[in-house]
């Protein structure tokens, strides 16, 4: 029913979009993400094509690893036993049974993004109704980056497969001019056909686990402390979602009516599948005729249940079907785990209208259901139909409730005096309701442009239209008005006024894009940032951000930062990635320096600090609930964010403090981890038995001192930073107006740089005690690291006693003063621009002096302003491409490029970054290590690391067999920003 597909593309929670592709060749499927090309702007990364055909578990066979080099241009599996040799495949001896296979279009895709799943499993379905499952970043051997992908069964609609099948895609230039290639199976090729099937699935829908959720629900201005106040509420899981001993479980329906659940146990590798069907015809020839135009399938507040709504299109009715799932928990053995039970009932049909008021013929286009949770006063669903008006271009919504039918009030009466008479006079408390259903209409709204597809956002709070001409209407579902018109029309009186409920609710709205004639899909983003779409005529995907009606009124910066920070705030709640709505504020900012960088600036300044006042945290929180924020998600990436914002300058402290809190927190985790790591590793060598293996003391041993090794080149990056704030306290003490040099004062004028910094020096006391009580004496030569690491910190030009009882006493005495004198100015003012307000001037000079007398008083001031700190990696021009390091296109046409309008020299990932070092280890790479083909980058903030990888042998104290675990094996996926590690394949 819909002419645009919008089922075509779905996109992950974790920044992985998927997407049918009907005319390639080499697959059906694509897989894409976001990534930071110069840190302002963007690509879709050159897309991954997978052939996922019926015939794909048949691939799982493997005979053994031989060193056949030859590539197969299909899907495949990838070697497990990580030598570089290609295992051969059978395709369970039906070579000749297979000898050409076929691959078909796809007709949906779906991450499992509801609710609280992680957004980890791709369903796929093709036009037949086969159905294959995926998961991203695991891999038979482990984890593995996010970007690939592994079968974890196959469902040929008769029957399901179970079968590991690592998937390999199908690059650009391995396969020939024609429409095949070749797979182990044999030759396969696309198979287009006009035919229906009616096995085809209609809806697919993933069920939510026991989790609850949080959900930002407004914020509003309160006048009386002229702050905005944020209100989250916590949602229970409702509508069908699984008990803890489940995996996971969805459900689809089917054109002929099935409907199909597919479930896996938590303690099982099988995935199962149960089926039922719908009772939607009388008679067997009805049965052959009746095939649905359209379904949806949306949980609602019952216990347990799902609303199934289809449209026949053979009786042109709508019918409605409560799902039932009956998990049959043993309530006195739980460990006996018995399969579910389903149970269907159908509870109405309807016959939607022919006319509208004014006689005009209507056809039926778009049934849409949106769910509701029972948190709502009204938790009846609400039906959406939307009728094409025939005759002329216009459209018309009409909005329905699926309400319990109310009883007649004499039957009422008749009811209760049975229930009195069976209840001997004692009155009961139970309601009396009904059980049949009607629609009641609840609204209906004209629209001046056929709508071509409808999509509901932010778990159903809003629903938006898209519209043949390519504009796009959101609603907000309370009280159905356009939300980028809320703000400018309420109310200004009142205590709590300026209410905001979205990101759009301040003005911000989708811009206009091309008409749907052009448009093969699109959808909006998941934070709602802007849209994603593929032309026909393109080959890459396009995004377009959501953009302020007018930059050039200042006043609406404080509006439009407000209502950003509470998108953030909503996206990060829900566990997005938030790409999309990066980019959007991001092409704000930039529109912004075009006029006046200094506004820019404070924007984000605002910005960031209503992030903070959103999440219930102050930036000058006490010592113990700063320690919680630090090692917080929804910190990291509000710095990250800020991170992302300060490349829109070339000069810039907002950059410069972002990436120096996520670089000592790195350095926070290191010292941390191994200090823990080294305790349980010197409890074991004490172990009486463990003595008696030589080869096993050995191993524990290495272990234990690898561990300190793996400190060295994160030790050096911090005596060279720490050696950098005091050069840049004596540039200022000898020229107090050097601009360039004022990095120091957010570092040590906001306490969370200096609480990070003190942490790492109470961890560097924990090791170096450690490592100097027990010596590795056993193996002597095993002890230079521990050694080394001493020397290292020893030799460091900055006395880190004097240093570290200098922060102890700034911390003091700024604590007290902000007890005098509370600002929530002040400390984000600091932290994002690592400026001083001007009203606290004398904060500067308190600093400078202070520092002057207790630190460099007891160092060689020569010495330190000659040493050597480059290569900081603190500044954006160290990650990425210099040549790269400006606007791409104009910012009319958007952050986001296209690969094919890039130079030929920067296509390519690699070609965007400097490689040089490691910015998780803080480790230089060897030749090797570049050659290798190990190498990871992040999509966000562009570093490079090998972290997760085999570490090499000349990386280690002395060449071993040993493979140790070091501490940046935690970043095997995510980056220490939060954005998610790729393989630098080119």
């Amino acid at each position: 029913m819909n002419s645009i597909g919008q089922d075509l593309v779905s996109w992950s929670k974790t920044g992985l979009i998927a997407y049918g592709d009907s005319k390639s060749p080499e697959g059906n499927l694509c897989i894409t993400f976001l990534e930071c090309i110069n840190g302002t702007n963007w690509r879709f990364h050159p897309i991954q094509r997978y052939a996922i055909h019926p015939q794909l578990h048949e691939n799982a066979t493997i005979n053994g690893p031989t060193n056949n080099n030859n590539h197969h241009s299909g899907n495949g599996v990838y070697p497990g036993n990580g030598s570089g040799q290609t295992p051969s495949f059978t395709g369970s001896g039906n070579n000749d049974k297979h000898p050409h296979g076929f691959f078909y279009n796809v007709s949906s895709v779906h991450w499992n993004n509801w609710f609280s799943l992680p957004g980890d499993m791709l369903a796929v379905c093709d036009e037949l109704g086969n159905m294959t499952m995926l998961v991203s970043g695991q891999s038979p051997e482990g984890p593995s980056t996010i970007e690939k992908l592994t079968m974890l069964f196959q469902d040929n609609v008769y029957k399901i497969h179970n079968q590991l099948v690592p998937l390999r895609p199908n690059t650009t230039g391995t396969t020939t001019p024609s429409s095949t290639f070749t797979l182990p199976l044999g030759k396969m090729e696309r198979k287009q056909t006009k035919k229906e099937y009616h096995t085809t699935i209609l809806d697919f829908r993933w069920l939510s686990s026991s989790k609850p959720v949080i959900c930002s629900q407004f914020c509003v201005f309160d006048v009386s402390s002229n702050t905005h106040r944020n209100k989250a509420q916590q949602i229970p899981p409702f509508g069908v979602f699984h008990p803890p001993f489940m995996k996971y479980a969805c459900m689809a329906v089917r054109k002929n009516g099935q409907i199909d659940f597919w479930y896996q146990f938590s303690n099982s590798k099988d995935h199962k599948k149960i089926t039922s069907q719908l009772q939607n015809s009388q008679n067997q020839r009805t049965k052959e005729l009746d095939w649905l135009k359209c379904a949806k399938v949306t949980p609602i507040s019952d216990d347990q249940c799902m609303l199934i709504s289809t449209y026949s299109k053979y009786f042109k009715r709508l019918s409605f079907y409560k799902f039932h799932i009956n998990w049959n928990v043993n309530v006195t053995n739980p460990t006996i785990l018995n399969d579910p039970s389903l149970k269907i009932s159908h509870i109405l049909d309807v016959v939607p209208d022919t006319l509208n008021d004014e006689g005009r013929v209507l056809q039926l286009a778009h049934l849409h259901v949106l769910s509701k949770s029972s948190m709502e006063k009204n938790s009846y669903p609400e039906i959406l139909l939307v009728y094409d008006v025939l005759g002329t271009n216009n459209s018309l919504l009409k909005r329905f409730r699926l309400v319990q039918s109310p009883l007649v009030p004499d039957f009422i009466n008749i009811l209760k005096s049975a229930s009195l008479s069976s209840n001997g006079n004692n009155p009961s408390n139970q309601p009396l309701r009904s059980k049949h259903f009607s629609l009641l209409q609840t609204g209906s709204i004209t629209f001046p442009n056929r709508v071509v597809s409808v999509t509901s956002e932010m778990l159903d709070g809003l629903a938006s239209f898209y519209f043949e001409n390519g504009s796009i209407a959101t609603y907000n579902q309370n009280d159905w008005k356009l939300e980028s018109e809320r703000l400018q029309n309420q109310s200004r009186q009142g205590k709590f006024r300026d209410m905001i409920t979205s990101i759009l609710s301040a003005g911000l709205q989708f811009p206009k894009l091309p008409p749907s004639a052009a448009i093969e899909w699109l959808r909006i983003s998941p934070s709602m940032g802007g849209v994603i779409l593929k032309l026909t005529e393109k080959s890459n995907p396009s995004f377009y951000a959501i953009q302020d009606r007018d930059c050039n009124d200042v006043g609406a910066d404080a509006s439009n930062a407000t209502t950003l920070a509470f998108g953030f705030v909503a996206s990060t709640h829900r566990q997005l990635s938030s790409e999309d709505l990066s980019i959007a504020c991001k092409t704000h900012v930039v529109r912004l320096t075009q006029i006046d960088e200094e506004r820019a600036r404070n924007f984000i300044t605002t910005l960031i600090s209503c992030i903070y006042s959103f999440f219930n945290v102050t930036p000058d929180a006490p010592k113990e609930i700063m320690d919680k924020m630090i090692s917080s998600r929804p910190i990291q990436k509000t710095m990250l964010l800020q991170l992302e914002l300060g490349c829109t300058f070339k000069q810039s402290n907002i950059y410069q403090m972002a990436r120096v809190i996520m670089s000592l927190r790195n350095v926070l985790f290191a010292f941390n981890g191994v200090s823990r790591n080294l305790h349980f590793a010197v409890e074991q060598l004490s172990n009486s038995s463990l003595q008696q293996s030589t080869s096993k003391a050995f191993q524990t041993s290495f272990s234990k001192q690898d561990l300190v090794h793996s400190l060295i080149p994160i030790a050096k990056w911090f005596v060279k930073f720490v050696t950098y704030l005091i050069q840049e306290v004596i540039l200022l003490i000898n020229d107090p107006q050097d601009k360039s040099s004022t990095l120091v004062l957010g570092v040590f004028g906001a306490r969370m740089p200096r609480t990070l910094i003190l942490s790492i020096l109470n961890e560097i006391k924990k090791v170096t005690q450690i490592v100097t009580k027990f010596p590795e004496t056993s193996y002597p030569v095993l002890n230079e690291s521990s050694k080394f690491l001493k020397m290292v910190l020893g030799e460091s030009p900055v006395n880190f006693e004097k240093f570290e009882t200098f922060l102890v006493d700034v911390n003091n005495k700024f604590s007290a003063f902000n007890e005098q004198q509370p600002s929530t100015l002040r400390e984000p003012s600091l932290l994002v621009k690592a400026e001083i307000p001007s009203d606290v001037y004398k904060m500067g000079d308190f600093l400078l002096a202070y520092s002057n007398n207790a630190v460099i008083s007891h160092v060689n001031a020569t010495s330190v302003y000659f040493t050597d700190t480059s290569e900081l990696r603190i500044s954006h021009g160290e990650f990425f491409n210099p040549r790269l390091l400006k606007l791409l296109q104009p910012i009319e046409q958007g952050l986001v490029v296209d690969t094919e309008d890039l130079p030929e020299d920067f296509k390519s990932s690699r070609s965007f970054c400097q490689v040089k070092y490691d910015t998780i280890s803080f480790d230089h790479f060897t030749q090797e290590e570049l050659s290798d083909g190990k190498l990871k980058r992040c999509c966000r903030c562009g570093c490079v690391t090998r972290a997760g990888y085999v570490i090499s042998p000349n990386k280690t104290i002395v060449p071993t067999g040993i493979q140790t675990k070091r501490w940046p094996t935690m970043y095997t996926r995510i980056c220490i920003c939060s954005g998610f590690l790729y393989e630098l394949n080119d």
